[in-house]
Parts: structure tokens; C-alpha cells; sequence
């Protein structure tokens, strides 16, 4: 895969000038992640970010009492590691490829070289961490707000709509993801989950397939019958005797 075609690719690179671009293209590198391997790891020092071309990653954090939560799933096209980069701070989080996962690695010397020759990248980049935050606000909002089954079934349908694939019945997340990642998505424990996909396939909402989720698609409204036409008018003499 050419470096330079890919990043004119993205919406991110879309009106960067062709020389830094071009600049960056070549001081970036294509590596692979087998599934299960990191990406980055929380708390080691950040010197590049990365940008999915495909397979998919799950962003996390560690907790003091040693219990993983998810803050993202990320997936083509989308850039992870930017922060620390920026910041010149440890890693936040720790990033973990789900799937073999293919990335495009560049380096903060290169990138910040690339801002700071066209200010269009340093204003798709502001974008790009706005819709983090207000990802991130929305996802604090319905922790408040919402039950655990209503949470995860928000997060199943998210899930389903960039990584779902067509079965009979439904609509399968084609993410290998157990009940403790799940879990972790929605700050609730295991058996919480596990306990909310049980009152889920009651409800006939999702079905459980060898590990795999799969949405279950809600039976079309039964057809309304059309309005029956009025009789014909009485003609005199027809009618009841109401005198």
C-alpha cells in the first residue's frame, strides 16, 4: 500500500499540500499487528500515532484495582496515539489490535513538522479531538442515565452499524469481543453483562451464536385492515321504527 495514496485518502489529509504531505508520506511506515497485540501501552512514552487501514483496535485504560476499561473502538481511518504525541506526555491509554490490524505509523517529529507547514492539518486535527470529546461526553451522559441493558444495547447497535454483517435473522458483530471486554465498554462488570444479554434475549432483541452477538432484526407491524366501506343508505321504510 502506497503511504502517500492512502493518506490523500482520508478526510483528515483532504487540501494538505502535496509537498508536506508528500514529505510526511515518507517518513511514515506501514506496520502489522496480529489480533490481541499492542499497539501502545499506557504509561510508556510517546513518540508516533497511527492510522487504521484496516482490522479494528480497542482503546483502554487500566484502573488502580487492576480492572481494564474501555474508552473506544477504533477502526479504518481513524487515528490513535495523536494525544501523547501532541502533549509530549506518557501514553493515557493502552491501545489492542482485535483483529490483525494494519496501521500507518507517524512520527511526532514528522507530523508536527507537517502542522506546522500547512495550518489545514492543524485545523483537521482540532476537529478530529472535537469529535473525541464530544464522543466522549455523550458516552459519560448515558452512563448516567441509562440501565446496563440499555447501555450495552446502545453500544451493540454502534457496533453493528460499522462492524455488522448481514445473517438471517439479523445483524452479527463481527468483533471478537468476550462479555468482560463488553463490560469494560460500558463501565459495568461481567456479570452484569451477562446478566443484561440474558434479559436482552428474552426480550427477543439480540441471540447468542458460539460467542458471536447477532441483532436480532424486530418483526414487521402486522398489516393494518383497510376500513370497510359504509353499507348503502337505508331507503324509507328500511330503517328501524322508532316511533
Amino acid at each position: 500500500m502506497d503511504a502517500e495514496l492512502f493518506l490523500q485518502s482520508l478526510p483528515l489529509f483532504q487540501g494538505v499540500k502535496e509537498g508536506a504531505l508528500a514529505r510526511l508520506a515518507a517518513e511514515s511506515r506501514f506496520r502489522l499487528f496480529p489480533a490481541g497485540a499492542l499497539l501502545f501501552r499506557q504509561g510508556e512514552a510517546g513518540a508516533t500515532c497511527h492510522i487504521i487501514a484496516r482490522g479494528r483496535v480497542r482503546v483502554f485504560v487500566a484502573t488502580e484495582d487492576g480492572r481494564e476499561l474501555s474508552v473506544r473502538i477504533l477502526g479504518p481511518g481513524e487515528i490513535v496515539g495523536e494525544m501523547a504525541v501532541f502533549e509530549d506526555l506518557p501514553r493515557s491509554a493502552s491501545v489492542e489490535a482485535l483483529e490483525e490490524t494494519e496501521a500507518l505509523e507517524l512520527h511526532r517529529d514528522a507530523l508536527l513538522r507537517a502542522v506546522r507547514e500547512d495550518s489545514t492539518l492543524a485545523l483537521r486535527l482540532l476537529q478530529s479531538l472535537s469529535a473525541r470529546l464530544r464522543h466522549a461526553t455523550a458516552e459519560a451522559e448515558g452512563l448516567a442515565s441509562l440501565t446496563v441493558a440499555e447501555r450495552l444495547m446502545r453500544s451493540l447497535e454502534q457496533l453493528a452499524q460499522w462492524a455488522g454483517r448481514s445473517v438471517a435473522g439479523g445483524v452479527q458483530i463481527a468483533l471478537p469481543l468476550t462479555q468482560q471486554e463488553l463490560a469494560s465498554l460500558i463501565g459495568t462488570s461481567r456479570e452484569s453483562v451477562n446478566r443484561a444479554l440474558a434479559r436482552l434475549r428474552r426480550q427477543g432483541r439480540v441471540r447468542l451464536d458460539e460467542g458471536w452477538v447477532i441483532l436480532l432484526t424486530p418483526p414487521a407491524p402486522a398489516a393494518t385492515a383497510p376500513p370497510r366501506s359504509p353499507g348503502p343508505a337505508p331507503r324509507d321504510g328500511d330503517g328501524p321504527d322508532v316511533s
